[in-house]
């Protein structure tokens, strides 16, 4: 019994451990042109992973359509589940994103437009996800 009783300890452990996800922005490109993605990171909020992917003051993703290699942006955040206070610390620390393709450029300057961009594109059912997915009609 006290076999059992440990097996089935271990497995419960080993199966809340192992379903974290990985904290990430996936910026995807799923229009015809080529996309720009520039996130300029505030320096009065600290936060090591886009300090870390800054070159400069920004971070910038040329997302090339039907490049598998080059359509995807990331940003990792370790492990764990978004939270409204995780995307609302993150929104803190970028000043802007500026997404741009050959027809049209859209700036989000506020720290409330970046939270709701953040906070609109973060969906799923369990293994959630933050995926700003760019396609010919994000721009109207």
């Amino acid at each position: 019994m006290k076999k059992v009783n440990f097996l089935l300890l271990f497995l419960t452990a080993f199966i809340l451990t192992s379903c974290d996800p990985s904290q990430g922005i996936l910026f995807t490109n799923k229009g015809e042109s080529n996309v720009k993605v520039k996130l300029i990171i505030n320096p009065q909020f600290k936060n090591d992973q886009l300090d870390e992917m800054k070159k400069g003051d920004s971070i910038v993703f040329n997302l090339i359509p039907h490049n598998p290699e080059e359509k995807i942006g990331h940003i990792y955040f370790g492990r764990g589940r978004w939270n409204n206070e995780n995307i609302s610390e993150i929104s803190k620390s970028i000043k802007s994103i500026e997404i741009e393709n050959d027809n049209y450029k859209i700036v989000y300057k506020s720290q409330n437009a970046i939270s709701n961009l953040l906070k609109e594109n973060y969906n799923g059912i369990v293994m959630k996800s933050l995926n700003i997915k760019i396609d010919d009609d994000f721009f109207n």
